[in-house]
């Protein structure tokens, strides 16, 4: 008894977006009508209705329809959420990469090396775009 219940109860949910839902609705109106029209044309057609077209069509967009409707009543798988996972993953990537760049050439870490001291461009280098920076002292009293 408890097995058939528990069916009853699973079955809920489909039975009640299948009451709800005018989309599944039209789509199984739809492929009813295609497959009396398929089962009379092939009544008319008797032993021709394996050639005919029409038959052929309205058995498939009877199939069609039936496909859609099942697929909207169908529970909604959740949603992956992989794009934060690889997000998170590049960072950490490109950090461990810029890191491990400078070390390997030497680089310092700036906020230490230059401690109290601020960088301005120089007079000479400002119109040719050479960018060299050389180290002014900060004024007293900061």
């Amino acid at each position: 008894m408890a097995k058939k219940t528990k069916q009853a109860k699973s079955a809920i949910p489909y039975v009640q977006r299948l009451a709800e839902d005018d989309y599944i609705q039209a789509q199984l109106r739809n492929a009813a009508g295609r497959l009396r029209e398929a089962t009379a044309r092939a009544r008319r057609k008797r032993g021709r209705a394996v050639e005919d077209k029409k038959l052929y069509a309205n058995l498939s967009e009877a199939a069609t329809s039936i496909r859609k409707a099942a697929g909207r009543l169908q529970r909604k798988p959740k949603p992956k959420r992989r794009g934060r996972k690889v997000a998170v993953v590049a960072l950490a990537a490109g950090g461990a990469a810029l890191l491990w760049r400078r070390k390997a050439t030497g680089q310092a870490d700036y906020a230490v090396e230059g401690a109290g001291q601020s960088y301005a461009p120089t007079a000479s280098s400002a119109g040719d775009g050479a960018g060299q920076e050389t180290p002014v002292p900060d004024p007293p009293g900061e």
